[in-house]
Formats: structure tokens, sequence, C-alpha cells
């Protein structure tokens, strides 16, 4: 009886099935061959998304499973679906928190299996990058509905646009632009291509219309990985891709940065403009560059940006001065506004033109600029400087000099030839001899400076061959007088 009992207990244990986790069980599923199953359990996902709470380490989890799913589709078409399917679950949860967590925990599994991506595979994940940054900022624009101003409602809408701004911030600085010792970054691929979409991204979500203070925020990443990154072709990167597109794409100039593309079915007559404070990025660099904690290589890139935005505010002051002296008629047709006098508007006119290729940096793809530093940045003078200096001493002690000198008249010519008749009735007072004046007398030459490279350079001796050697002379005997011989 107590071995029936024994035996009555192992098959009772054996039946109760192992309770395993939602997320393991998901992700499990996710990484199958199977298409169907991978759908149902990117249904099933959803519904977890939405109901439940997940932890941090369960989302890395599923998103595992999202990346090898992802990586073991074929065909472009359930590729582009699958990638779709997989952004829309951030705009899923009930809490803005864990859609932040779930856009950090993608970032870290990217990061980590990317060196695993051959040159087939890595398309489709970019498309999934470019896909969960729209997805993001999605999330700004879903959390953030409407209210009258003023209201209770409105000032928590604030407060919320505040607090998920700044933790897409916190994300952005944690994962791709991270540049602490700590970073799990092996390889920059995935934040070139991140600089590369960000505003454009940003511009389809939001339309540029945002606070000039937002973008600012949402920027502050990139201007962080500009002053302590040690990586010169990021560097490049942001600043070609982000700050220029601001100062020429998306900026009222009516200009294109160099690698602009133009939109395929779409014509569009609105410019894309983004409300951006240039004077604000210009003091946030300024004070960038000058930090202690500044990287001494990334000063001159900074320098350059600070003068571009600083002359980018300029000229969007000018423009804001022509507009204010622009006026519509009946027919829509611009009319000069008769209040203001023309005479004015051409002393205000200013010679300098604000041109958007000094931006350019050089060919040498180093991430240098040529724009100068203010006095107040660097205070050297160069050799030049000293010598001219010298030379205006020179010509003030040579006018005193020649102030002191007495003016001198020239004596007059004396005619020794006798007089004719004519000459003696006609008798005319002799002329007075003109004084010369200091304007008159002619200057000393001055003396040119000779400069290291006019200075001749001494000649070097010419060596002497074999060939071109004397050769000594030769001894000659002594000769000896003839003794006269008798005749």
């Amino acid at each position: 009886m107590e071995q029936e009992n024994k035996v009555v207990k192992k098959v009772g244990l054996s039946k109760q099935p192992k309770l395993r986790s939602i997320d393991i069980e998901l992700a499990q599923k996710l990484n199958t061959g199977s298409n169907i199953t991978k759908s149902s359990a990117l249904i099933k996902l959803r519904s977890v998304v939405k109901k439940e709470k997940l932890t941090e380490i369960q989302i890395l989890k599923i998103w595992k499973g999202l990346f090898f799913s992802l990586y073991n589709t074929d065909k472009p078409v359930i590729q582009e679906e699958v990638s779709k399917s997989i952004s829309k679950l951030t705009t899923l949860f009930k809490d803005y928190k864990d859609s932040l967590t779930f856009i950090k925990c993608f970032f870290v599994i990217l990061q980590k299996h990317w060196d695993f991506i051959d040159q087939y595979r890595v398309d489709k994940f970019y498309s999934l990058s470019r896909k969960m940054l729209n997805s993001s900022f999605q999330l700004l624009k879903k959390k953030n509905p409407q209210h009258e101003e003023g209201s209770e409602e409105d000032q928590a809408r604030v407060l919320l646009n505040d607090q998920i701004y700044s933790g897409l911030v916190k994300v952005f600085k944690m994962t791709v632009l991270d540049t602490s010792s700590n970073s799990i970054i092996n390889t920059n691929g995935i934040l070139l291509h991140f600089s590369d979409i960000f505003l454009e991204e940003l511009f389809k979500v939001t339309q540029g219309h945002m606070e000039p203070i937002n973008l600012t925020k949402i920027l502050l990443p990139f201007v962080n990985y500009l002053t302590k990154s040690e990586d010169d072709v990021s560097c490049k990167r942001i600043k070609e891709r982000v700050f220029d597109r601001l100062l020429t794409t998306y900026s009222p100039f009516d200009k294109k940065d160099a690698y602009y593309l133009p939109k395929v079915g779409t014509s569009s007559s609105t410019p894309d403009i983004f409300p951006t404070d240039y004077e604000m990025f210009s003091k946030l660099f300024f004070k960038c560059a000058s930090s202690k904690d500044t990287l001494e290589q990334n000063r001159k890139v900074l320098y350059g940006l600070k003068n571009q935005f600083k002359r980018a505010q300029a000229a969007l002051e000018e423009l804001e001065e022509l507009a204010d002296n622009i006026v519509l008629d009946e027919n829509g047709d611009i009319v000069e506004n008769p209040n203001v006098n023309s005479e004015d508007l051409e002393g205000e006119d200013s010679d300098e033109e604000f041109d958007v290729d000094q931006m350019d940096s050089d060919d040498s793809g180093e991430g240098e600029f040529d724009d100068e530093v203010d006095a107040d940045d660097a205070e050297e003078l160069d050799d030049d400087e000293e010598f001219e200096e010298e030379e205006e001493e020179e010509e003030e002690e040579e006018e005193e000099e020649e102030e002191e000198l007495e003016i001198v008249y020239p004596p007059p010519k004396i005619n020794k030839s006798k007089p004719s008749a004519t000459q003696k009735n006609n008798k005319q007072s002799p002329a007075k001899p003109t004084p010369i004046t200091k304007k008159q007398l002619p200057l000393p030459a001055k003396p040119t400076p000779i400069t290291k490279k006019q200075q001749p350079s001494p000649a070097k001796p010419t060596p002497i061959t074999k060939k071109q050697q004397p050769s000594p002379a030769k001894p000659t005997s002594p000769k000896v007088a003839k003794k006269p011989t008798r005749k």
C-alpha cells in the first residue's frame, strides 16, 4: 500500500505544469522560425503591455526576443510590417515612464548585439531605429493633449511635458550619446545613423510646432557629446547633420545643407523651419567651450559653432525688421509700408550679409574650423603686429626731427651777361625766391625691413673633387750661370 501511494504521488507531481514568467514565454515564441507563432506572440505582447506593469529586466528579455524575431525575418515587406508593429508598442504603455524604459532597453539590446549584424541585415535594423525614434516623439504628442490656458489641466500638461522631455534627454544621454568610461558602446554606427535621422523624424512628428526651450532641451545630449567625446568622426557628423541643419535646412534663411535630399512625391509650399533660439545656443556653446572639463581638441569646434549661431541671430533680426516694413494690399500683393521712409530703411541696411557657406568645415575632415576666436577669448599678438608697431614708432620720431629743421631759402641766380638796351629801360624788380615748405622737402627713403625670407642665405661651399684639385707644382732645378767663353 505504501508503494502504491508513493507511485500516485509521483504521478501527481509530474502532471503539474511548470510555471514560466510571461517575459520568458513571449521571448521564446518570438524567437521561433514560424511567422504564425511570431504574429500571435506580438498580439499577446500588446495585451500584456496595456494591462500589466513590466520591470526593466522583463522588458530586456522581451527586447532580446524581438531582436532575434526581426533578425530571422526575410522579405522586405514582412520586415516592414514587423518593424511597425514593434515600434507601435512604445505608445501602448499606461505610464510614460514604462515607455521610456522600453526605449532605453531597445538601445541597450541594439548596442549589445550590433557586432552580430552583417551587411545583409543592417538595413532592416536601420529602419527599426528610425521607426522607434519616430514613436518616441509620438509619445510627446500623445501624452500632451491641449487644454485651456491658465487652467489646472493646462498646468498639469506643462508639467508632464517637461517630465517627458527630461526623460527622453536622460535616455539618449545614457544610451546612444553616452561618453562615460563605463559605456557599453563598442561602435559608433548607431550614433552616426541616429544623428542623420534625428531632426528629420522630429520635424515629421511636430511639424515645427514646438517651443524653442524644448528644442534646446532635447538637443542638450548632442552638446554634451561634443564637449566630452574623443571621437572626431562622431563629433563631425553631429555638427554637420544636427547643428548645421538648424542653420540651413530648418531655418528661415532659404538654404539647404550639403546632405539635403529633396522629398519625393510631396509638394509642400511651407518651408521646414524649427523655432530655434540662436542666441541661447550661442551662449551655451561659449559656456561649454570655456569650461575646464571640455577636451582641448573640441574647443575650436565649440567656438566655431558659437560664432555661427551668433551671426545667425544677427541675420534673423534683420529679417524681422524687413518683415515689419512689408504690407499686403487688397489683392494680396506685397507693398511697401507708407508709414516708413525709404531713406530710413537705406540707412539701416548693413553692408555685411549672413553667408551660410562660411559655416562649412575644412576638407581635412578633422572637425576643425577657420572661424576666428574673439579678442576676449585669445589676446596673443603675432610677430607681424609687433613689427608694425615698431615701424610706426620710427615714423613718429622722423616727423619730430623734420619739425626741428629750419626753413632754408636757395640763393638767387645771378645773370653775368651784360644787359641790353631794352632791358635797361624795362628794369623790373627781381622775383623773390619762394620758400620751401616741409611738404616740398624730400623725405629720406625709409629702410625696407629685411625679413627672414628676404635675408640672403649663406652660399654653401661647393665640394672640391679630385679632378678639380690643382696638381702640385714640380720642383725646378736651379739655373746655373753660364761662364763666358773666350774668343
